[in-house]
């Protein structure tokens, strides 16, 4: 067994033994989330919508990953085979003459008449039935959006946070304050961070407010995030 596929094993075990949503689950995810992102052969398509399916996997994935076994010849292999036999169907979809009907209530993307069928949580708001299917299909989304968030918080892959800073702080940016009041738990004070960072509170939390929500605002809608309108 490689280095990847003791990884493999050992994040996938790590998710199983453990409660969803624990600590313990959220870092092996999302470090399985990272793996699978990086694994060889994994199906790839130029459709400019190929994010939609390749998140709507994911949360098959999230679902499903109970029913993976391993086989020969290898767990990586097994997995990007085993992913890849969802994923090649949510590619199909996307070429499909009918792509552009109404979605089925598992789907995670938006019409493009505006509609949506998820993300926006009601909590307020008993549901049974239909509607019952409606809110579980949300609260996976949810749960993958916010697992790939805190990924993209924490490499800031096109330095977009990291280069977000208040004039002459370098140090006070938005992937510092999102790690601190985002990620951890419990979130630190905004009156802590500026201690810590010798900045003026209000600079910091001026800069919060108008530069680092934002900002994580529309990485959560590039990852699939939409509110319904009037929200």
């Amino acid at each position: 067994m490689d280095d990847l596929d003791r990884r493999l094993s050992a994040l996938i075990a790590e998710v199983r033994q453990n409660p969803a949503q624990s600590i313990k689950w959220r870092t092996a995810m999302n470090q399985l989330l990272r793996e699978i992102q990086q694994l060889p052969k994994l199906k790839k398509s130029t459709h400019p919508n190929y994010p939609d399916a390749f998140n709507r996997t994911l949360e098959w994935f999230f679902e499903n990953i109970d029913e993976f076994e391993p086989r020969a010849p290898s767990i990586s292999t097994s997995l990007v085979n085993w992913i890849n036999g969802y994923l090649g169907w949510r590619i199909q979809d996307l070429y499909s003459p009918d792509k552009d009907a109404p979605i089925n209530l598992d789907a995670p993307i938006a019409l493009d008449s505006g509609e949506t069928t998820r993300l926006e949580l009601l909590p307020d708001l008993t549901l049974s039935g239909l509607d019952g299917l409606i809110e579980n299909a949300q609260k996976e989304t949810t749960q993958r959006i916010a697992l790939q968030l805190e990924i993209y918080i924490e490499q800031d892959p096109e330095g977009k946070l990291k280069n977000s800073y208040p004039r002459s702080y370098p140090e006070c940016n938005c992937q510092f304050l999102s790690l601190r009041r985002v990620l951890k738990d419990p979130p630190d004070k905004f009156q802590d961070l500026a201690t810590e960072l010798n900045v003026k509170y209000t600079t910091l939390n001026s800069h919060w407010k108008r530069k680092c929500e934002p900002s994580l605002q529309e990485i959560a809608r590039t990852l699939g995030y939409k509110q319904e309108s009037g929200s």
